[in-house]
């Protein structure tokens, strides 16, 4: 059965404050207490979470009576595939990767799983997002924007920075572009399949300095490159996560209305 694994370990520079506990459900749950509760209602059984050093006792308080739930200490901010390749150890089976601060609602959640649990085992998934599903109303966002191939296989991902919507709806980037809204965008949403497990620990032990970051389109890439394939599974449904100060009130409203 598949473990979901979650990405707590963060530094939260732009938003302040802690983001991964942020009190924001309806009854006072983070945003990764909604993502668990999707996920082992989709059908995962298990569940790894990447957190800081500092925040492990209250994680550990928090999860004391969920067996299920297991942490993982990411002493050194290394990046995306370093906190992925950690929780891994603890995974058997086909893993669903998620970002902590993210919501990708129920639909998303299971979108994901049922590949993991259905799909080809020869087939990693990304289910990806519509772009204008994913902005912050209080600044501009940097988002992965995937390149999908005719068979629906993922080619690649570009990172495209300072994304936001003016007030006629038309979104542009930093560099002055314009990106319909349709575009499809990766939040992070994946489904690993255990072949491509030991690349993480090959491609960390090939590295560059520390202070690099290992990130997950790295690995992503050169698994494509290695004829790895990553059916992207596209999504309808709105993306509401935590990046500026101003989004926790928003995500408070955004969750509120949904059932």
């Amino acid at each position: 059965m598949p473990t979901l694994i979650l990405l707590a370990g963060g530094k939260s520079t732009r938003f302040g404050r802690p983001k991964q506990l942020e009190p924001v459900g309806p009854n006072g749950e983070a945003l990764l207490d909604l993502t668990l509760r999707d996920a082992f209602h989709a059908g995962c059984t298990a569940a790894v979470i990447v957190v800081r050093p500092e925040h492990m006792l209250a994680f550990a308080e928090r999860f004391a009576t969920q067996p299920q739930v297991h942490l993982v200490v990411q002493a050194e901010a290394l990046g995306t595939a370093h906190a992925v390749m950690l929780a891994l150890a603890e995974v058997q089976g086909t893993a669903v990767i998620a970002n902590g601060d993210d919501h990708y609602g129920a639909g998303a959640i299971q979108q994901a799983v049922g590949h993991a649990l259905n799909g080809s085992m020869q087939q990693h998934a990304l289910v990806a997002f519509e772009l204008n599903k994913t902005l912050s109303p209080g600044g501009g966002v940097n988002r992965a924007v995937c390149a999908v191939d005719a068979q629906g296989m993922l080619r690649s991902t570009v990172e495209v920075t300072g994304l936001h919507a003016n007030a006629n709806g038309i979104i542009t980037s930093s560099d002055g572009r314009t990106w319909h809204p349709g575009t499809l965008v990766s939040m992070n949403l994946w489904v690993l399949r255990p072949a491509l497990f030991p690349l993480f620990r090959e491609l960390f032990r090939s590295h560059g300095p520390a202070k690099e970051e290992f990130g997950l389109p790295a690995v992503v890439a050169a698994a494509i490159g290695r004829q790895h394939q990553f059916h992207v599974l596209r999504t309808a449904e709105a993306w509401c996560g935590l990046t500026h100060p101003a989004d926790a009130e928003h995500v408070r409203h955004q969750l509120a209305m949904r059932p």
